[in-house]
């Protein structure tokens, strides 16, 4: 109980982080592409790696934006028929094939993103000069924030069983 309590305390100062770094990132594209476009129509003078900075910040917030939303299940779904099944058991089993094929993507776009980032190191960005490697290291952290929330919402499928279940058995 007490490892469980630890691990969710810290699982909470990751997101709460994170929602902090991309409220940095959001604030920092912000400022850096209303620079750009005010250097370009005011000075005709663009700072040149603004536009390449601008996508690797979007994709970094996009991923640990994903990793946040998970937390919460706000990801868009069809839920026409998950929502309107009246068996509780056939409704426990759909949510259970729905949370498996989500382990399943997050794991293959984690593999996926893992080979990328660390082939990629070779290879530097055209403005900035940077390994692309630290542009797509993004993959592997965002999806495996999103795994460790995937398990657990996979895992509150069966504790929130367990309570109807005691509560079947107390009828």
């Amino acid at each position: 109980m007490i490892r469980s309590e630890l691990f969710n305390r810290a699982l909470d100062w990751v997101d709460k982080s994170i929602e902090w770094v991309s409220i940095v990132l959001m604030s920092f594209l912000l400022v850096l592409t209303f620079a750009n476009v005010v250097g370009r129509y005011v000075f005709n003078n663009s700072i040149y790696f603004s536009e390449e900075l601008a996508r690797f910040i979007f994709v970094w917030i996009v991923f640990l934006g994903a990793a946040i939303i998970i937390k919460g299940k706000g990801h868009v779904a069809v839920t026409f028929l998950l929502d309107n099944l009246k068996v509780k058991t056939t409704k426990k089993a759909l949510e259970i094939i729905i949370n498996l094929f989500g382990i399943l993507f997050i794991s293959i776009v984690f593999s996926g993103g893992w080979q990328l980032a660390t082939s990629m190191n070779l290879y530097s960005s055209p403005a900035l000069d940077i390994p692309m490697g630290y542009v797509y290291w993004i993959i592997p952290i965002g999806s495996g924030i999103m795994m460790i929330h995937q398990l657990k919402n996979f895992a509150s499928i069966f504790k929130v069983q367990d309570k109807d279940s005691d509560m079947n058995e107390e009828e």
